[in-house]
């Protein structure tokens, strides 16, 4: 399997930071709730809220490094044709979320670490190294940053959700194997 994107397939690049992307997603959109409803001293998973924080901090700036990569894979490969079982519709839907997910990628990431900056919270990274803060506590920009953040959010979930739709219906209705050009070859 060729590592960049051909004409008839995406390359090992293009499926690794696709799945590594969802896994990161799924960490952190079921993270948020958790750390926001988490009681002062109470624990989940062994971890207290403020560690969960830490956490989603750091899988955001990870998942930016992610969505980086993605994208530089992108530019130096290009993208298969379009898989024949979509309709035009489709694919025009799949075009506009896909736009809205890679705005999602880089919007969350970026707004949550302004958010925390300027919030004057700062950010542990794996639970290890305090990052520099180069911004000044401005409780004005990290309102406006935790307003994009959470529309983000909504974003990235509606995106999802569109995304998850159509592959979905492929996969469980029509039953016409297009989810194997994101899945990994084997053997």
């Amino acid at each position: 399997m060729p590592l960049l994107n051909t004409a008839d397939s995406y390359g090992v690049l293009t499926k690794a930071f696709h799945w590594i992307a969802a896994a990161l997603f799924a960490f952190q959109l079921a993270s948020a709730p958790l750390m926001l409803t988490l009681g002062e001293h109470a624990t989940a998973a062994g971890l207290s809220r403020d560690d969960w924080y830490n956490w989603h901090k750091t899988i955001g700036l990870v998942a930016l490094a992610v969505a980086l990569g993605r994208v530089a894979a992108r530019r130096a490969g290009r993208l298969p044709d379009w898989a024949p079982v979509l309709s035009e519709f489709e694919r025009g839907l799949i075009h506009r979320l896909e736009k809205a997910l890679y705005v999602a990628m880089f919007l969350m990431p970026i707004s949550g670490a302004v958010f925390v900056m300027a919030g004057g919270y700062g950010i542990r990274f794996a639970g290890i190294y305090d990052l520099p803060n180069p911004l000044p506590r401005s409780e004005a920009l990290a309102r406006m940053a935790e307003v994009l953040h959470l529309c983000g959010a909504v974003l990235l979930v509606g995106a999802l959700a569109g995304h998850l739709g159509v592959v979905l219906r492929h996969t469980l209705l029509l039953r016409d194997g297009l989810i194997r050009r994101m899945l990994p070859r084997r053997g």
